[in-house]
């Protein structure tokens, strides 16, 4: 008997010496009063290092320096969430010291998980913490616990108080986890007016004095399901998802490349690359290893270093149908297109057995289209197309007869499978037939269910085989419990095409991957506490049984902010969406004030242009329709619009630009210029360039009555009344592959121009081309500045310095100036500033973004005032912040 048995356990009629509640009880009170002190912040910020540039290196655990100081520290930090769940429920002290902490210290406790560099630590708190929940609920009568945290509160209440705090602490984690890594004091400044007001941190934590950050203009209301949107490059479309215990991978098969994410943190861990074109990925049971199906070789990879392992040369022109580990780990099979099932010893990369059907030809007539194994590789299930499916045993004989579904003629569903999914048990397997008829069919006693009201287009069975996730046609995502498959939960879309989903092995979280993004989404409907490792009462397959199906609607479903433009005095903003609607709301809290105009409602509007002086708006739309309007503010805050012009033009808008007065419009296109007078209404001028340029425009900073064409090789002068050249006689260029106007030979283009506010330096974005008028890509931004002083050089980029092109290798997107700053959002999401001519290590980070408002379109029309305020869609909304940049 070991001295814990002896303490805590009966002997015979003996009590134990030690009652677990009692202690349980103590330890948690003791661990809460610890960290329910004000001396916490100031002892981590002596260990605070300054924010670095890149997130990217591996930190240390700086909890263990402060707990040289502390040795109780670390432990009350990691643990008292395990000693509440085990806790006796009716201690009104540990009420107390409960409430204490999370309403006024929870905040230091999560800096100090955040200084540990461990972010499982929050993430397990909050189990226990569902857990004590739990335990509270499930307790009979009012007892003596009625009200164990605050007399104010009803036991109902008090529940979910406490659910609310450990869904805030999970919804941290995912939405903020590598900031607050990189940036541990974040969590009392800059992640609270991030959360949503009717959260317990957004309730408890945010604050309105002045100089503090502040965050408007998204719906009120609590945490959505969505923890976090993850990209894999806006060149790239992501094609599979996998989740382990530890990580998230996401496969980008043409590149042969396998994205790799912290499962707790939605840190990007590593990027696996294959170097040839995969099209399979699976996972051993272990979770350990993962391997990749190239064209010329399988790989296979140590998912906690990225190191590749094995390789094995794909033989003969056979198709690689599917991959799989063994359920041993040390052997690999891979199901070919011609019936076969070749296992190989990893070791020795040699193969040891050939599982290959001898069935007649009138049974197999061709190359089947999929080949699925069972879950303990003990069979293996094959489709054809016209034909049903078929299942053999690999432990047998490959002459066996295989097992096939019943069809009623060739007509029938079954005869055009287009998935096969088994479920976990291996008995089972699911058919998903070309008409969206799932059918579930037991494979022992040959019973076959028919399920007409699924309907899906990708499917996924969760690893304790209870719940099967589905996404439709339209996008439409839903959670169905077995055995009958009744609704749990629907996350309602119409316009986005979901191309692999998949759940977390634990089950309460899914994944689905749309273009470049995975999005990571925990609803409350499948989280639920895993009573057998975290209660004392095991319930061992219990599962929270839901009798309305909880319906939420996707926010990418919304009617979608597709062009943005701001005032110069952060009072309105103006939208323009995918529906052609033009709007005015208030910079303040996002209140729509008015519908100024529409285009057609198939028509998105995709540039927009709300002059200085507030008095013209121009917007363009996806079809070629340009509309202007003039603005007049009457009494009342009313708003009063005249007609300017509406015309139609053959190519889309790239850009438009009043001049100096608002006399003249600039309306530029790929291979067109035009001049429009806002006055008489009518076009000015017009030049027709013949081809594509890279150009952008600016109105130049000293003779308001000329603009500047900028390239990536050239600037130019034009005057604004006549698009004529005003340029100074030049010499004839020594460089032969010099470029003009009129026929450019460069390979890049200038996406974005803006001039510093005192107008000395323009700033401007290069990009690769596409061949497109506009592009949402980041990959292989340059940064480059033009001095105002001497304009009369051809090449701006020659002024980049060195430390330009390193700065430029940090910036994802370029978002605006502000006073004598370059502000840019940077490869860890963080907004920062750089001072002109500045070093590249001053870069300055001044706030982040959360990663569900993370995608390609957010990027591109996130925008900056002149005040200061950064402006930036989330699908049907407009978040606005203020006072980031004095941070």
């Amino acid at each position: 008997m070991t001295a814990r048995d002896f303490l805590l356990k009966k002997s015979g009629e003996q009590s134990p010496f030690i009652n677990s509640r009692e202690a349980h009880t103590h330890i948690a009170e003791t661990c809460l009063r610890h960290l329910s002190s004000d001396e916490w912040r100031r002892v981590f910020k002596q260990f605070q290092h300054p924010l670095e540039v890149s997130g990217n290196e591996k930190k240390q655990n700086r909890l263990l320096l402060a707990e040289k100081a502390h040795p109780f520290l670390g432990y009350a930090t990691c643990y008292w969430a395990f000693h509440l769940s085990k806790a006796q429920l009716g201690s009104q002290s540990l009420g107390d010291a409960l409430h204490e902490f999370l309403n006024g210290y929870c905040l230091s406790w999560i800096e100090a998980i955040a200084l540990s560099q461990n972010l499982r630590y929050l993430t397990r708190s909050a189990q226990y913490l569902k857990a004590y929940v739990k335990r509270m609920s499930r307790a009979k009568g009012p007892g003596p616990f009625d009200s164990p945290v605050s007399l104010t509160f009803f036991p109902e209440q008090l529940l979910g108080v406490i659910k609310s705090w450990a869904n805030d602490f999970v919804r941290v984690v995912g939405k903020f986890g590598s900031n607050l890594l990189q940036s541990p004091s974040s969590v009392h400044t800059l992640i609270p007016p991030f959360c949503p007001r009717e959260s317990m941190i957004g309730e408890t934590f945010v604050t309105n004095r002045e100089r503090a950050l502040a965050v408007s203009g998204l719906p009120s209301g609590g945490w959505n399901d969505c923890l976090a949107s993850l990209s894999v490059g806006d060149d790239f479309t992501a094609s599979k998802v996998f989740a382990a215990d530890r990580y998230l991978l996401v496969l980008v098969g043409s590149e042969g490349s396998v994205f790799v994410w912290y499962a707790d943190t939605c840190e990007r861990a590593r990027v696996i690359q294959h170097q040839e074109y995969v099209n399979h990925m699976a996972l051993d049971d272990s979770q350990s290893l993962v391997t990749t199906a190239g064209t010329r070789t399988f790989r296979v990879w140590d998912l906690s270093t990225g190191d590749e392992i094995h390789r094995i040369q794909r033989n003969g022109q056979a198709l690689t149908t599917a991959i799989a580990f063994s359920t041993k780990g040390s052997e690999f099979l891979i199901c070919r297109d011609d019936c076969s099932i070749t296992t190989y010893d990893l070791s020795t990369s040699i193969p040891i057995s050939i599982f290959q059907p001898r069935n007649p030809p009138s049974l197999v007539q061709s190359c089947p289209k999929m080949m699925v194994l069972s879950p303990d590789r003990s069979k293996v299930a094959m489709a054809w197309r016209g034909k049903p499916p078929l299942v053999w045993n690999l432990t047998v004989s490959a002459a066996q007869q295989p097992q096939r579904v019943r069809t009623g003629n060739h007509t029938d569903a079954l005869c055009n499978p287009e998935t096969l999914q088994w479920l976990p048990d291996g008995d089972s397997l699911l058919v998903l037939c070309q008409n969206t008829l799932l059918v579930e069919w037991s494979l022992y006693d040959e019973e076959q269910i028919e399920y007409s009201h699924i309907q899906p287009r990708e499917m996924a069975v969760s690893q304790d085989g209870n719940f099967l996730l589905t996404s439709d046609h339209a996008g439409t995502m839903s959670v169905w419990l077995f055995p009958r498959l009744s609704l749990v939960y629907r996350l309602v879309n119409e316009n986005e095409y979901i191309r692999s989903l998949t759940f977390s092995p634990d089950g309460q979280r899914f994944y689905d991957i749309r273009g470049s993004m995975c999005n990571v989404w925990e609803p409350d409907a499948l989280i639920r506490a895993d009573e057998e490792s975290l209660e004392d009462q095991s319930s061992v397959g219990d599962v929270s049984l839901v009798t309305e199906p909880v319906i939420r609607s996707d926010e990418s479903s919304q009617c979608q902010v597709t062009a943005l433009s701001s005032d110069s005095e952060d009072r309105y903003f103006c939208v323009g969406r995918d529906n052609g609607t033009v709007i005015i709301q208030e910079a303040l809290d996002g209140k729509r004030i008015r519908k100024v105009y529409g285009h057609s409602s198939t028509s998105a509007v995709i540039n927009l242009l709300w002059s200085v002086s507030g008095r013209f708006i121009v917007s363009g739309d996806d079809s070629g329709r340009i509309i202007a309007k003039r603005l007049d503010v009457k009494s009342e805050g009313k708003w009063a619009v005249y007609a300017v012009f509406d015309i139609r033009i053959s190519e889309s808008v790239q850009q438009f630009l009043f001049s100096q007065d608002e006399k003249l419009l600039l309306i530029s296109t790929a291979t067109s210029d035009y001049i429009w007078s806002t006055k008489t209404k009518e076009q000015v001028c017009c030049r027709r360039w013949g081809s594509r340029q890279s150009r952008r425009w600016i109105t130049h900073p000293l003779k308001p009555s000329l603009l500047i064409w900028i390239d990536p090789k050239e600037v130019h002068t034009y005057t604004w009344n006549s698009l004529e050249h005003s340029d100074p006689p030049q010499p004839a260029p020594d460089d032969p592959q010099m470029s003009t106007p009129d026929h450019p030979s460069t390979n890049k283009i200038v996406q974005w121009i803006a001039l510093t506010e005192n107008k000395q330096t323009i700033v401007f974005e290069t990009l690769p081309s596409t061949g497109h008028t506009s592009t949402r890509s980041s990959s292989g931004v340059h940064i480059e500045l033009l001095s105002t002083s001497d304009l009369r050089r051809q090449h701006p980029h020659a002024l980049s310095s060195d430390c330009m092109a390193d700065l430029a290798g940090r910036v994802k997107r370029l978002i605006g100036t502000y006073k004598d700053t370059i502000v840019f959002l940077d490869y860890d999401y963080w907004v920062c500033t750089w001072r002109i001519e500045s070093a590249v290590l001053d870069v300055k980070r001044h706030f982040f973004l959360p990663r569900d408002w993370l995608n390609s379109g957010t990027l591109q029309m996130a925008v900056l005032n002149r005040q200061g305020t950064f402006l930036c869609p989330k699908y049907g909304d407009v978040a606005t912040v203020r006072r980031g940049l004095r941070l």
